[in-house]
């Protein structure tokens, strides 16, 4: 059974909405919500000029997260994570100057393809159709959404997660959002409590 869920995906694409779909289905998890890296002096004090303190801080970060999975794995703990890994490889590469690619050796290096109870999770859009985006002013740069989804799209690929799927939450008859009753299921699907 799945018991924890990484959900990534771009700004504005319902991830907050789907966790409290998720609480309510299944009960408590501990929820994570992975935000911009922090500049702190204890990484910037190590930082070289092949890796600066935001990616140390980073990698740091990403590390424990998938040895949180591995560990909840055998203990039966719920986690769902509002962001995780594959974001760092898309903005570090467009926004923070390094390459962010480094995520997929640590899953490597932490084993995530032995992973039996996670799922992960990409919410898209699809830009021909979608007509629910609005601008909240908080998102990186609105004008590279697409470039930032097909960046999305290539991480998801590229994740030795075995259990994951991309659930696009635009409605094509109308270009809203499908329901929140959708998207879960779509998300949940096969999933036995």
């Amino acid at each position: 059974m799945i018991t924890n869920f990484l959900i990534e995906g771009l700004d504005r694409l319902g991830k907050d909405t789907l966790i409290d779909g998720l609480l309510n289905r299944y009960g408590y998890a501990e929820v994570h919500h992975r935000k911009k890296p922090l500049s702190l002096s204890f990484y910037n004090n190590f930082a070289t000029p092949n890796r600066s303190g935001l990616q140390l801080y980073q990698s740091s970060c990403f590390k424990h997260d998938m040895q949180l999975l591995k560990v909840s794995e055998l203990c039966g703990i719920k986690n769902i994570f509002n962001r995780a890994w594959l974001g760092e490889a898309v903005y570090s590469n467009l926004y923070r100057g390094y390459d962010g690619n480094y995520v997929f050796e640590l899953e490597n290096e932490c084993d995530l393809h032995k992973l039996q109870s996670t799922r992960l999770i990409l919410l898209i859009e699809d830009f021909n159709t979608s007509k629910h985006f609005v601008d909240d002013g908080d998102s990186f740069d609105i004008s590279k959404r697409v470039e930032e989804q097909d960046m999305f799209v290539r991480a998801f690929d590229k994740s030795l997660i075995k259990d994951k799927r991309i659930v696009c939450v635009t409605d094509f008859r109308t270009g809203q959002f499908k329901s929140k009753e959708q998207i879960l299921e779509e998300v949940t699907m096969e999933i036995t409590t």
